[in-house]
């Protein structure tokens, strides 16, 4: 039986807030490449992937008195698997030589392991295991006073590999360039048990209201209710399969829609009452490919998502603009208000750099020149170091 995701405990704030102090150190230096020495000492912290954070229970009263319980200790460790770590240490050189280094026999048989699990996954396979040389992991430890043994949950996301995308989009081997068939998105399982362990016995985590599911989509395009779509019917349906109903759905997209009426001409009309969009650019700040957005700006979608969003939400955030200057505002914004980036739980981003399969297939024009396909991976690992569930997106 599917249970609405607005039922369970919430995470608890502390632990997303440490993660996303740390986040907004590794984020502005992979992505802006600042030198001060305040950035080299915030890179210097995070390179050390386990988070450790202190969750203090509430005070109790106790004969009269109110005494307080000892603190659990709650540890999330990334782990990258064999498949991911060859393309972390090798990629500035196979970026170069990319066709040839996919189509080897160990990638070709990383690469199917990774799709004949999501395969079967997706074809509804009941005990799916992950092997853990080809799926990288999140590791959460919690240890209480008085257990001999931490509780501990792991759960498993697509590595970081190939031209962080379908693995079998370029190079001429066969798959649509925008098939999502190699991502692992979250599933309804795995969030509520790490809600129910970060809760700190909270049996109300969201206040004055149920917890919700909400979906942030800015690039978002139309609905496009189709099997195959890759518009916001995608990620609804999706969600849905893996167990999370989406309560909210809020959508900005800078291209005129005209009749506005053909906004909804494909949504069903059971959402209308979650589903709001905005028919205007995503960023206050005016940005071209070959200039760069003010850094610290706050977006409006982040006043926003911190007006309704509660920490024992789920949030699916998504980001593609196809303006990496501006897509590097809204990043930054959004990582650097502490408050607002520990409210997302998953997070895709199509990150547009000087890739040259993706150059010859639609990205020319659209690429920070000064970024290579390195640079990205360096992203996307820093950020999921840091316990955020981010995917490339197409």
């Amino acid at each position: 039986m599917k249970l609405p995701i607005s039922t369970q405990p919430g995470r608890s704030p502390a632990v997303r807030m440490y993660q996303v102090a740390l986040a907004v150190c590794v984020i502005t230096l992979v992505t802006f490449q600042y030198s001060s020495p305040g950035v080299e000492r915030c890179a210097a912290a995070a390179s050390n992937i386990s988070i450790s954070v202190s969750l203090k229970a509430a005070g109790r009263a106790a004969g009269g008195k109110q005494q307080q319980q000892q603190p659990c200790t709650t540890q999330t460790t990334y782990v990258s698997s064999a498949f991911e770590q060859a393309w972390l240490d090798s990629v500035a050189t196979w970026q170069d030589s990319f066709c040839k280094t996919v189509k080897s026999a160990q990638q070709q048989q990383w690469t199917k392991i990774w799709l004949d699990t999501l395969a079967a996954e997706g074809a509804g396979k009941q005990g799916i295991q992950y092997d853990p040389e080809v799926f990288s992991s999140f590791i959460t430890a919690t240890t209480c006073p008085g257990q001999q043994q931490p509780e501990v949950i792991t759960t498993w996301i697509e590595p970081l590999a190939h031209g962080l995308r379908h693995p079998h989009a370029l190079c001429g081997m066969g798959a649509d360039l925008f098939d999502r068939g190699y991502l692992l998105i979250a599933n309804q399982k795995d969030a509520l048990a790490l809600r129910a362990q970060a809760a700190d016995g909270n049996d109300e985590p969201c206040h004055n209201r149920s917890c919700q599911a909400i979906y942030m989509d800015l690039g978002a395009t139309r609905w496009e209710a189709r099997p195959n779509s890759i518009g916001q019917a995608w990620f609804y349906r999706s969600y849905e399969q893996r167990g999370i109903s989406m309560d909210r759905l809020l959508l900005w997209e800078a291209v005129p829609v005209s009749p506005p009426s053909a906004i909804f001409a494909q949504l069903p009309k059971e959402l209308f009452h979650k589903y709001q969009y905005f028919n205007i650019p995503a960023t206050q700040t005016t940005a071209t490919p070959h200039t760069r957005a003010p850094t610290g700006t706050l977006t409006t979608m982040v006043r926003i998502l911190k007006s309704i969003a509660q920490a024992a939400d789920f949030v699916a955030f998504k980001l593609d603009i196809d303006n990496y200057a501006a897509e590097n505002s809204i990043l930054s914004s959004l990582s650097s208000d502490a408050a607002a980036a520990a409210l997302v739980d998953e997070f895709f981003l199509e990150y547009h750099v000087n890739f040259q399969p993706m150059v010859q297939l639609g990205w020319a024009g659209t690429v920070d020149e000064k970024k290579k396909l390195a640079d990205a991976f360096k992203l996307f690992h820093s950020l999921r170091k840091l316990g955020w569930r981010a995917h490339s997106w197409v």
